[in-house]
């Protein structure tokens, strides 16, 4: 053996020891899939038929949108055929996550009402006591306005002032009626309205949104309603109080992007005919145009599965359906982001749950205590095998395997750290699999050795020449294995398609091992003191012939 296949083999130890303490100091580990770690799996098929590719692709699109949107730890959504399959592992509010991922949600088209700043993260607990001090705080900032506000404000505002839930006083003692007609008194004997609302509780960032629109927070999707005003959060994060839903996506035909002045880009909507078209957008340019009470900020929020994607100001009472221009100093990317949420905005199809699955987090983790014992039970009764037939030369096949889990442990943490690639049970079934793959590159080279050494072959000589016969045939096995996995890769879907891509992996980190550590590995064991004395230590033959008349064999 040369020393430099010597630091070679110490070379690919060394690495996998090196990945390994990464991967612990980093912090990565294997995300679980969601047989592993519970969730939450639907099939979902159009309600028509005939759809084409290109639409089930965008609908894909906007699903995955919508799931990255619920913080899913690597979701798997993909198609198969006709029917799109979404695995959300992990997540808690399944029902939720499945009304999200499959409602056809409607491009709405709100006006902006307040602009309320930076959003800040607003909860409020319904079941929390009164705060005695954010109601002292309510009755001490509230003026007379609010009282005012309630009764004769302008008549686009009062629905959002009969909506409040804050508490008013009068500096003048006087008795304080609101839109429920309930009074209260004070400690300092002043009367004032305090309706028993979460609002005894909100902070002062919350009361002010309370004033601004009548609602405590950012509207959650379960209450983003088209009829009712909302709070939305745009994707800078800034807060806007809007109005009932004017006009929805149904009116728009279709969007494009062009250049304005050939410098930058705007995105061109094109409105359908008719009264449920450009007339009906029209009719809302008009209101907004001249700032009336139902849109007095002039801007049009175009919102989608409860977030602000544009609020643009309208500038004409009026346009052609094919000559509207929204511009906002837009990249080439978000020009056309927001051209594709116009054209596709809602999902273009339809879609019904055909099948839906849910696994308990007790199930995945029995499940994956299952798939580990099962794992380390194949592994013992290969390594148990080994060492009874090759004895000490077992040795080298259950260190190659050692270091091959090292190699893959590191590799699918970093993956599912940066790409979120997920081990499910059918990985796990290919990596237990592909045990007895290791298992049989190292019996076929012992063999070829063993047979060499019994033709009357130094064992030196036949491992040599041992490793060269095997080699051939070790590569041409581990290829029909890459072969079979890269078909079921791209021919299938789902856990197969995971059986695939781990049985693959570990196949060709057999080959690596098989390749650049067992030769050598093998050669330093059957230079010790004890096996040249006894080649029967390592499997050779009894009878192995190590000397001839004429020198070496």
């Amino acid at each position: 053996m040369s020393k430099s296949q010597m630091r070679t083999a110490l070379g690919v130890v060394l690495l996998a020891i090196a990945g390994l303490v990464y991967t612990f100091i980093a912090g990565n580990r294997p995300l679980l899939g969601l047989d592993l770690q519970g969730g939450v799996s639907v099939v979902l098929e159009p309600t028509t038929s005939g759809v084409d590719d290109e639409t089930l692709d965008q609908t894909l699109e906007i699903i995955r949108t919508r799931v990255d949107a619920l913080g899913v730890a690597e979701p798997e959504i993909s198609r198969q055929g006709d029917t799109i399959v979404v695995d959300l592992p992990g997540v808690e509010q399944q029902q939720r996550a499945l009304e999200l991922v499959g409602q056809t949600a409607e491009l709405r088209f709100r006006p902006v009402i307040i602009p309320l700043g930076p959003s800040l993260d607003l909860t409020v607990d319904p079941d929390a006591p009164a705060n005695a001090d954010a109601t002292t705080d309510a009755t001490t900032d509230a003026t007379t306005d609010a009282t005012t506000d309630s009764t004769t404000d302008e008549e686009g505002l009062a629905p959002v002032r009969e909506r409040r839930q804050t508490a008013t006083t009068v500096a003048d003692g006087t008795t304080t009626t609101v839109a429920d007609g309930t009074t209260t008194t004070v400690a300092d004997g002043t009367e004032s309205s305090v309706p028993a609302t979460p609002a005894q509780t909100l902070s002062p960032e919350e009361l002010a949104i309370t004033e601004a629109c009548g609602i405590p927070g950012v509207t959650p999707p379960e209450e983003d309603a088209a009829e009712k005003y909302v709070v939305l959060a745009d994707r800078e994060g800034n807060r806007l109080c809007l109005g009932p839903a004017l006009l929805t996506g149904d009116a728009l035909e279709t969007a494009d992007v062009g250049l304005q002045n050939l410098s930058t880009w705007q995105v061109n909507p094109v409105f359908k005919t008719g009264a449920n078209g450009i007339d009906a957008f029209n009719q809302i340019a008009a209101l907004c145009f001249s700032a009336s009470t139902t849109c007095p900020t002039r801007q049009l929020a175009i919102v989608l599965d409860n977030e602000v994607i544009f609020a643009p100001e309208i500038q004409a009472p009026s346009f052609a359906r094919d000559n509207i221009n929204i511009t906002g100093q837009f990249t080439e990317d978000e020009a056309r982001n927001l051209a594709l949420v116009l054209r596709y905005g809602a999902l273009p199809v339809e879609l019904e749950a055909q099948q839906v699955r849910t696994v308990s987090a007790t199930i995945g983790s029995d499940v994956l205590e299952s798939g580990v014992i099962a794992g380390l039970v194949g592994l013992a009764l290969v390594a148990v095998y080994l060492l009874a037939y090759y004895r000490l030369a077992a040795l080298v096949a259950i260190v190659g395997i050692a270091i091959s889990g090292m190699y893959i442990w590191t590799i699918i943490s970093w993956l599912g750290e940066s790409r979120g690639l997920a081990v499910t049970l059918a990985g796990i079934v290919g990596l237990i699999v592909s045990i007895g793959v290791s298992a049989d590159s190292n019996i076929v080279y012992f063999e070829n050795t063993k047979d060499l050494v019994a033709s009357g072959r130094r064992p030196l000589t036949a491992i040599e020449r041992g490793y060269r016969s095997a080699i051939g045939t070790i590569l041409k096995a581990d290829v029909v294995s890459l072969i079979a996995a890269a078909l079921l890769y791209f021919l299938t879907v789902g856990a197969v398609k995971g059986f695939a891509f781990y049985l693959g992996l570990a196949t060709l980190l057999d080959l690596f091992v098989s390749y650049l550590f067992m030769r050598p590995a093998l050669t330093w064991l059957a230079t010790r003191p004890g096996v040249i004395a006894d080649p029967g230590r390592i499997g050779m033959p009894d009878h192995a012939v190590t000397t001839t008349k004429g020198g070496a064999a």
